[in-house]
């Protein structure tokens, strides 16, 4: 069995120990025991998917960073705990972009079948979730813009006939397993968009809105500090160089186009955001945990990256030739143990 599997299987065993730990099913109904049970489960499949999906994505190294700091997140195993169906959006766009991500690598029809599948069980757990489509959609534009300035035509013709009919097989998926939705919505379209639910209907909307946006940027970047935030401060740090980073890296257009995997990721983080941006109310802040996976993978890329210059510089004024992990010198690949230990620590910390 190789290293990765391993580094794999220690972070499932994290993400059922953190999980299961002082969990307490005796004083609750069946239903409830029964919900818990399964919002539990999501939450560890979650960290599951979100190592193949980053692997997908990247490589192994960033994959495990990942997953890891999923694991142990302390917000995503009290959302998990609750045995609500917020865990459940994340679920669904983190195996939906897994299956959709593997069938456009390896043409393989049958994936986009699959990401229907759970690409639909998402709108069944909130409302916001109606704005996942617009995701799927500007990953395919930049995938299909990608095919037509990088392959020759002949085989641009051939990739272009076998995209469209996984996406027409995506959609015809999403719209079997959501008709009880759409019947319902086509019935009652006030439960999308009204005058009496959405910032719109404030007079005072660019003030609300502005509201709402400095509400959610607190909530990650950690601007007040407290128990109440998506993420631990140090994880604010790293997604915070991961995003300047990445975003550069995104606007750059390599080959005239967009990287696709960057679409992926900002588009995942900006638009799932828009229900909260025009929230009436106080947004909900466990529908928050939709857009911890994007959150998480651009911390990821941001600890790496600080671990990587770490790393040239231990090799310019220390060149040993004992490499480790992600081919690392001993010290940067200890301060990335010693680093990961404390922030499972700090994250276990706020659930006691």
């Amino acid at each position: 069995m190789g290293k990765d599997k391993w580094i794999l299987i220690l972070i499932m065993a994290i993400a059922v120990i953190t999980r299961l730990y002082g969990l307490e099913l005796e004083p609750l109904s069946l239903e409830q025991k029964v919900s818990v049970i399964l919002s539990i489960s999501a939450g560890i499949l979650s960290v599951v998917g979100l190592y193949f999906l980053v692997k997908e994505m990247f490589d192994e190294k960033l994959a495990a960073i990942a997953s890891f700091l999923l694991a142990v997140s302390s917000w995503h195993v009290l959302v998990s705990k609750l045995g609500t169906k917020d865990i459940l959006t994340s679920f669904s766009l983190i195996f939906a972009f897994y299956f959709i991500w593997h069938g456009l690598r390896n043409g393989r029809v049958f994936n986009f079948f699959l990401a229907g599948l759970f690409g639909g069980v998402g709108f069944y757990a909130d409302k916001g979730y109606l704005v996942a489509p617009l995701v799927v959609l500007l990953v395919f534009w930049n995938y299909w813009d990608y095919l037509k300035k990088d392959f020759p035509l002949s085989k641009y013709n051939e990739s272009k006939a076998n995209i469209l009919g996984s996406f027409s097989l995506l959609v015809l998926t999403i719209i079997a397993v959501t008709l009880p939705i759409i019947l319902y919505v086509w019935q009652n379209p006030g439960f999308i968009m009204s005058a009496g639910n959405s910032v719109f209907s404030n007079p005072e909307l660019l003030m609300h809105f502005s509201k709402n946006l400095g509400w959610i940027t607190d909530k990650i970047l950690l601007i007040e500090f407290g128990n109440s935030n998506l993420v631990s401060w140090p994880i604010s740090i790293f997604f915070a160089i991961g995003f300047i980073k990445e975003f550069i890296h995104w606007l750059k257009r390599k080959h005239g186009h967009f990287s696709v995997v960057h679409t992926f990721v900002f588009s995942w983080l900006f638009i799932m955001l828009i229900p909260f941006l025009f929230s009436p109310d106080m947004p909900s802040i466990l529908g928050l945990s939709v857009i911890l996976p994007m959150v998480i993978i651009l911390a990821s890329k941001g600890l790496w990256w600080v671990i990587e210059k770490l790393n040239k510089w231990d090799s310019e004024f220390y060149p040993l030739y004992t490499k480790h992990w992600g081919n690392l010198d001993t010290g940067p690949f200890l301060a990335l143990l010693a680093l990961m230990l404390s922030i499972a620590i700090l994250e276990t910390w706020k659930l006691i």
